[in-house]
């Protein structure tokens, strides 16, 4: 057999060598750095990585899972291609996200505690995308909607909501170049990749503190180790229902720079089921008003209690609580929902 007849080792360059470092196998896979991470998910949202590349790549990391250096890589890449937003307030913000593919039986009350902790006087930045898999949950865009407000908030419309109100509500699919295109290939697949975490840490009207909901053990330390290296003054994540921001009422679960938060329990408090927009929509105008059941009261009182103390308006997140408590009670958070909604 001649010499160039013997098969050769395939190379891998470009894209491919990224699929190759993270798809190989157990024993032959690596994690990717800073760098590689930021690259290859730069491909994707520019479309330099074919449809095929970008389904592969997201699968093979949804086995290896993501490491903090390559979420904040990824991360990187997703705020490289975000509109800049100018926060006209001198409120310290704090940027707020669940999982983007919403809430299907849990009430989606991410809206409501945001409106609650800006009456208290936070800046609150809550984003999320449109109708995403594999839940096809509602989001707080769709409660603003509900609400009457923009389903697809524009720039300039996410901008005047933080000035009037305290609270903005953003949209990858409108904000974030080349989301929207992804997304049909996440849907594709149908299983949360690495983008299902990186996106839930953009720093949205340069926010440098974030409070992110998830749903598996293993992603507090991710997120929290993510947001470290990447820069941010405070990084909160929230164990709550489906995925979201929002603690849970009977035993909550959060960790501030990856150390767990002593948080008060109401054994057996559950949030009931809620499902759809509009259901989700009356309970944010029903907690406004000091008019919602005590389990719905007290987990929007204690996430908003949460983003005090991430802005560093509360010492504590039962100070932030008893403060959100006292905005609902004397108006201020109906005054705020009100701006919000006042277009």
């Amino acid at each position: 057999m001649s010499i160039a007849a013997v098969p050769r080792r395939s190379r891998y360059a470009g894209f491919r060598a990224y699929l190759k470092a993270i798809g190989t196998g157990e024993r032959g896979r690596r994690a990717l750095s800073y760098d590689e991470a930021r690259d290859a998910l730069r491909a994707i949202l520019t479309e330099d990585a074919s449809p095929a590349q970008a389904a592969a790549f997201l699968v093979a990391m949804r086995i290896k899972g993501e490491t903090p250096g390559e979420l904040a890589g990824m991360t990187a890449a997703l705020r490289e291609r975000a509109t800049r937003l100018e926060a006209r307030t001198e409120r310290p913000l704090v940027a707020c996200a669940g999982g983007y593919d919403g809430c299907v039986e849990a009430p989606s009350l991410s809206l409501a505690c945001a409106v609650v902790a800006a009456s208290a006087g936070a800046g609150v930045v809550v984003h999320c995308g449109g109708t995403l898999g594999p839940k096809y949950g509602v989001t707080p865009a769709d409660v603003l909607a509900a609400l009457g407000g923009p389903a697809r908030p524009r720039a300039a419309e996410s901008e005047a909501m933080l000035e009037r109100s305290g609270v903005a509500v953003v949209h990858a699919g409108e904000l974030l170049d080349g989301w929207e295109s992804v997304s049909v290939v996440r849907d594709e697949i149908g299983l949360r990749g690495p983008i299902h975490s990186a996106e839930k840490l953009v720093d949205w009207f340069g926010a440098t503190r974030f409070v992110v909901g998830y749903a598996h053990t293993q992603y507090a330390a991710r997120l929290c180790g993510a947001l470290e290296q990447l820069g941010a003054e405070r990084a909160c994540a929230v164990r709550g229902p489906e995925g979201s921001d929002v603690l849970r009422p009977g035993r909550p679960v959060a960790h501030m720079g990856g150390e767990p938060l002593d948080l008060p329990e109401q054994v057996g408090d559950r949030l009931r089921p809620a499902p759809g927009a509009e259901a989700a929509a009356a309970l944010t105008r029903a907690v406004v008003a000091g008019d919602a059941e005590r389990v719905v009261t007290g987990a929007v009182a204690l996430s908003a209690g949460l983003r005090l103390h991430a802005t560093g308006l509360a010492p504590t997140v039962l100070r932030g609580m008893a403060t959100a408590r006292a905005a609902v009670a004397d108006g201020r958070a109906q005054h705020a929902l009100d701006a919000l909604l006042d277009a």
